[in-house]
C-alpha cells in the first residue's frame, strides 16, 4: 500500500530510518546517528500491484502497519499528512476525475 512519509533534509531518506533499530539496515551515517531533520511536507511513496502495475491505495495517516511483526510501525498522524491524504483521495475519487468530452463522437 502507498504511504506518506517525511524525508530527512540531511540525507533525504525517510525519517523513520533514523528511529530505533532501523539505522542498522542502511550504511547512511545520518540514519545511523538517529538525528533526522524532517521535512514538514510529506512525500508520497506509491506502491504498485503485481503483475498489473496498478497503483495501490494509500494507508491513512495514523494507521498501524505490519501488526504483530518486528517491523510494526504507525503511519504519520500529523496535520500535513492528513491534508495530503485528503487531497490525494479527492484526486483519485471517480467523481473527482475530469470528464473526457468529445472522445465518443457524441
Amino acid at each position: 500500500m502507498s504511504v506518506l512519509v517525511h524525508l530527512c533534509g540531511g540525507c533525504t531518506h525517510q525519517t523513520a530510518w533514523h528511529q530505533g533499530g532501523n539505522g542498522g539496515y542502511t550504511p547512511c551515517r545520518c540514519c545511523r546517528a538517529g538525528t533526522a531533520d524532517p521535512d514538514p511536507a510529506p512525500t508520497l511513496l506509491p506502491t504498485f500491484s503485481s503483475p498489473h502495475g496498478i497503483r495501490e491505495p494509500l494507508w491513512e495517516p495514523g494507521t498501524q502497519r505490519n501488526t504483530g511483526t518486528t517491523h510494526a510501525s504507525r503511519t504519520c498522524d500529523c496535520a500535513q499528512c492528513h491534508e495530503a491524504a485528503q487531497a490525494i483521495s479527492r484526486r483519485e475519487h471517480p467523481s473527482a476525475a475530469p470528464r473526457l468530452v468529445g472522445l465518443s463522437g457524441r
